[in-house]
């Protein structure tokens, strides 16, 4: 019964952190890796997972060893202090709401389009702000099992969408090879495999069960590995390279390039489908994580908020921006990756590790041997991802 309930606890788990990580970043995947041929883009997806997955199980270690609440602001300042506190929860902040942004720009209207309905942007803002923010504001509990239920809905629709799309494959196009334009996909592979907000307030959830939470995140990166893997080699090897840099100018997710796969009507409604699952999924998980940190933020000034005015803070910055520039998509994911993801869910974990090791010399499980080489060897790459999208930045700009 025990070993039964633990493998279910597992199981949940595994699926929020997969639903989370697959959203709306896997629509702008192909759009960026493109350009690299499907070979280095597989290279370049495989490293990416490989470096989250260390800083996640990082940022797990850091937790478990803390005695802070279930957020990153609690987090942070038992490791960094109040000063700490105030910096990481800027950035914490700056890349959530990046992420909720592109979100909201891909996935109202979307929503709406789903239902059948032809609506002004801003009341399609209002109504997917309405419907997921009462999912969010009922409590953890909501969110876990609509998360469930969408999260296997979203898996059922991708195979669908994989098995009608794969016989337009072509192996020319898979053998493009470009490793020059590899690396600049990486800011947007972060952003797709961020998942670690939701680290704190999965280890308060789960009673900190540290053989739970180890697997959960190993299997719940693995999947979206998987997944992404595949729907790459759909994309890159069934769609022209025009179409594909004609939807990345245009900010339009990749979902919108698969009617050009076929003439088959029904494989675009699958995407579009599919992408509002994706997007829905890791709307909750942000949400989620956004919520118990605005939370833990207002206790530590001993003020009260209400979960219904906490999900307000959470789900209105998104619209405003969305309605000031709708077409952000991309600009949101790549600078959420490449400067929100690699600093704080890439650098910061290092620096909570570095000081829970060797500076308090806490004697407690490592979830990731190496000792400092492999911390630097984190930092370094972390670093590296920020100046890559700093330069990607300032080249648009030019």
């Amino acid at each position: 019964m025990y070993k039964t309930l633990k493998l279910f606890r597992i199981f949940r788990s595994s699926l929020l952190i997969a639903g989370t990580t697959i959203g709306a970043g896997m629509l702008g995947i192909p759009l960026v890796t493109a350009g690299a041929g499907f070979g280095f883009a597989a290279l370049i997806t495989t490293l990416v997972w490989l470096f989250m997955l260390a800083s996640g199980l990082y940022l797990l270690e850091a937790t478990m060893a803390s005695s802070s609440g279930s957020s990153f602001l609690s987090l942070t300042e038992s490791y960094l202090g109040n000063r700490g506190k105030k910096v990481v929860g800027v950035l914490f902040l700056f890349l959530y709401y990046a992420l909720m942004v592109a979100y909201f720009a891909v996935g109202a209207p979307l929503f709406i389009e789903v239902l059948g309905f032809k609506l002004p942007l801003i009341v399609s803002y209002l109504i997917f702000g309405l419907f997921f923010g009462a999912i969010v504001a009922i409590g953890p509990k909501s969110i876990d099992a609509v998360n469930v239920v969408l999260t296997c809905a979203m898996a059922v629709f991708w195979v669908l969408l994989i098995v009608s799309a794969s016989s337009s494959v072509s192996a020319e196009r898979l053998l493009v090879q470009n490793s020059s334009k590899m690396i600049f996909a990486m800011p947007v592979l972060f952003s797709a495999f961020g998942y670690h907000n939701i680290i704190p307030s999965l280890c308060s959830y789960m009673k900190k069960d540290r053989a739970v939470l180890r697997a959960s995140i190993i299997i719940g990166t693995a999947i979206p590995f998987v997944v992404y893997l595949v729907w790459q080699w759909v994309i890159i090897g069934g769609v022209d390279q025009a179409l594909i840099v004609k939807a990345l100018k245009e900010g339009k997710p990749a979902t919108e390039v698969l009617k050009e796969i076929t003439a088959k009507p029904w494989i675009a409604l699958l995407g579009k489908y599919f992408a509002l699952l994706a997007i829905s999924t890791s709307v909750l998980g942000v949400s989620f994580s956004i919520l118990d940190f605005l939370k833990d933020g207002f206790n530590s000034f001993k003020m009260k908020a209400s979960r219904a005015f906490l999900t307000f803070l959470v789900f209105f910055p998104p619209l405003v921006f969305c309605l000031y520039d709708p077409q952000i998509f991309d600009k949101a994911l790549g600078i959420a990756g490449g400067i929100g993801e690699a600093l704080l869910n890439g650098l910061i974990p290092v620096i909570f590790v570095y000081l829970l090791r060797y500076k308090m010399k806490r004697d407690f499980a490592h979830e990731i041997g190496g000792g400092k080489i492999a911390l630097a060897l984190i930092a370094v790459i972390s670093i590296f991802v920020m100046v890559i999208e700093i330069i990607y930045l300032c080249s648009s700009c030019l």
